[in-house]
């Protein structure tokens, strides 16, 4: 106390009140400092609600203009869903104040591809959780149904569609015999030394399945080696190529100067035909057969406009690995490069690009093949 009020009583009421006073707002600050705290560990410890996508299942397939049905849930262990929402790909399609949510999605319209359906759901504390799912919007694969098909069978008894394409018709498959025209055996070749040992000499034929399983062949066809494909012939980039090869009788393997037709029909100009890399603009896609049924998403371009029906088989390297099915679609031409005659001209169609590659590689790659009818 203060030594001026010691001898003053009204001196002393006064200290003594003020000094309660301290006391009381002392009291009241830590009284309000212990609702903050608990009131805040209390919104700490609140569970968060849980959110899901009940249907449709992750990575299900629909065809472009399904209805879709959605169906989301939620609930929260100490409270209450007060809100769910649904997103699909970021953006807001409808809400629901209670714990579930039906939505029939039209798909009409849109792009194939992939699309993130999302669940949102929000507590009577202010917190929030959420679920996703991807699914696919896809188209039926195969031919194009406003197209006109015709067939032919090789010497092994495969059929194949085949389609007319500006002047020239071309296999509408990749090709998956294992005779020539006739009768001759073309060596399979699985085992991965013995297809390194493979050189360009024009008498070491062979051919191989993706990954060495036959039934891939049902699909995508054969790879071959370019001795294989021109039945060890020196090449040619006529048009015609006049190299029947691995091709039914009436048939042959397609020149370098045959692709670049086929490319200029579908709009490419000569200019960019005679490139070497990636040309043109959107010829890649009007060949690759549309949707995903072949190809790896995204399948840029995809449309199948032309009929080609193009089918990624992948390819075999000269160390006899094998690469990028459902990725890329690579074939051989009846050219040898000028260049080196350890090297030919062949086209890629890649998932992730509408172009059309053109380059020559070394003749130990296995490659697929279509064939083209003679004039």
């Amino acid at each position: 106390m203060n030594a001026k009020c010691d001898t003053s009583p009204i001196c002393r009421k006064v200290y003594k009140n003020s000094f309660n006073m301290r006391k009381i707002n002392i009291t009241g600050i830590l009284i309000f400092t212990v609702f903050i705290l608990f009131a805040a560990a209390c919104k700490k410890n609140n569970i968060s609600p849980t959110a899901e996508v009940v249907a449709p299942a992750d990575g299900e397939t629909f065809f472009l203009g399904d209805q879709v049905d959605i169906q989301l849930a939620a609930s929260d262990e100490d409270g209450s869903v007060v809100l769910l929402s649904l997103y699909i790909e970021g953006e807001a399609m409808e809400s629901s104040e209670g714990s579930s949510l039906d939505y029939s999605w039209d798909t009409g319209g849109l792009d194939l591809g992939e699309y993130e359906i999302s669940a949102v759901a929000k507590d009577d504390q202010g917190e929030y959780s959420s679920d996703y799912v991807m699914i696919v919007l896809d188209v039926p694969g195969g031919f194009n149904p406003d197209l006109t098909y015709g067939t032919v069978t090789d010497v092994d008894g495969n059929s194949y569609a085949t389609i007319q394409i500006g002047d020239q018709v071309w296999m509408a498959e990749n090709l998956k015999a294992t005779h020539y025209a006739d009768g001759a055996p073309i060596p399979e070749v699985s085992s991965a030394d013995e297809w390194v040992a493979l050189t360009p000499d024009p008498d070491l034929k062979a051919y191989c399945w993706y990954d060495n399983i036959a039934a891939s062949g049902d699909t995508a066809g054969a790879l071959y080696n370019w001795a294989a494909a021109v039945k060890g012939e020196a090449g040619s980039d006529l048009v015609p190529s006049g190299i029947q090869g691995v091709c039914p009788d009436g048939w042959h393997l397609p020149s370098d100067g045959e692709w670049k037709e086929l490319e200029m029909f579908l709009g490419m100009n000569q200019t960019d035909a005679d490139k070497t890399e990636w040309r043109g603009s959107s010829e890649g896609g009007d060949l690759k057969e549309a949707g995903f049924s072949g190809w790896s998403i995204p399948n840029t371009g995809g449309s199948n406009a032309s009929g080609f029906t193009a089918i990624p088989g992948g390819f075999r390297s000269n160390s006899g690995s094998f690469y990028s099915f459902h990725q890329y679609a690579s074939y051989w031409t009846a050219t040898g490069a000028l260049s080196d005659d350890e090297m030919a001209w062949y086209r890629t169609l890649y998932y992730n690009n509408e172009q059309v590659y053109r380059q020559y590689k070394i003749r130990t790659q296995g490659f697929s093949v279509r064939c083209v009818k003679d004039l």
